[in-house]
Parts: C-alpha cells; structure tokens; sequence
C-alpha cells in the first residue's frame, strides 16, 4: 500500500499519511494506552510501543497525519485472507468524528481494490461499541465472534468488508 495525501476533511486540515516514524512509537502508545479499548483492556504504553516497532513481514505501519499534526496511526497486514486486514485503526482524541477515520478506510479499500483482494478485514472489541458502529456504517459485516482473543475475559468480533 502506498501512503498518500487523501481527501481533505471537512472542518480540519489536509490528512496524510506517512510511514510510521521511530519517534511516533512511544508518543502514539501512551496516548492509546490512556483511551478505550486499550485502557479497558489493560493494553501498557511499554506493550503498545513494542507493538508499534515490531518488524512483521506484510505489515505496513502509517502516521495519520493532520496537516503536520499527528492525528492518529494505522497499521495494516497484506495478505490476509484474500485481503488486507486492519490491525490497528486509531485516531487519538480531539481528531474524532471528524471523518478521518472513514477517510483512512477508503484509502485502504482503494488500495485492495488496485492490489485485486477480496476482502478488508478489522477486528473490534465488543465492548467499543462505537468501533462496531463504525465498521457497520462503513459497509462491514460481522463475520465471527472471538472470545479470548487478544486479552482473556473480552470478546472480539471480527469484521469483514466484500470489495466489488
């Protein structure tokens, strides 16, 4: 996937992204260790920095960048089931409902579509309500129910986007 400027939001500035910087790791993890569902889930800023810099093969890792301010952070795994799969979809507060995370999914299934997948692919903890919502009012059906997953006691629903 090739990171690029994408479509200016309505009330914000012009959105970006760029290759996940070294110096965004640590300030990006404690940020999302402080919010919902990284903090419900326990999720530490020390785990999610290590998160951040793990080199995995197929793993590509964005800055969401809001004019030069940094808005948020996408990491995407291809391939994965005919598709890509979202592993991580996050905008940091005061940068939501503002439509950049609706913005980063069309790139991301703009994307699939030119690399000929399938499928998109996101996974949200059950409790985050909003995610689901987002996800559904973003064209994605649930697809499975995942106790257990990524920590015990919560359940994740997998979630999966038919590209057409």
């Amino acid at each position: 996937m090739t990171p690029s400027a994408l479509p200016p939001t309505a009330d914000l500035g012009t959105l970006h992204l760029r290759p996940l910087a070294p110096d965004a790791h640590r300030r990006l993890a404690e940020a999302l260790a402080a919010i919902p569902p990284w903090s419900t889930l326990g999720s530490s800023a020390d785990a999610l920095t290590q998160n951040l810099q793990a080199e995995e093969p197929g793993t590509q890792r964005y800055a969401i960048v809001v004019d030069s301010t940094l808005a948020g952070v996408l990491s995407v795994r291809l391939p994965w089931l005919k598709g890509p799969y979202i592993e991580l979809l996050a905008i940091l507060p005061g940068f939501q409902r503002h439509g950049i995370g609706t913005a980063v999914l069309s790139f991301v299934e703009a994307e699939a579509k030119r690399l000929g997948a399938r499928n998109v692919w996101v996974c949200g903890s059950q409790f985050n309500k909003d995610a689901l919502h987002f996800y559904k009012r973003n064209g994605f059906c649930e697809v499975a129910s995942l106790p257990d997953l990524v920590t015990d006691g919560f359940a994740e629903t997998l979630l999966r986007k038919t590209l057409t």
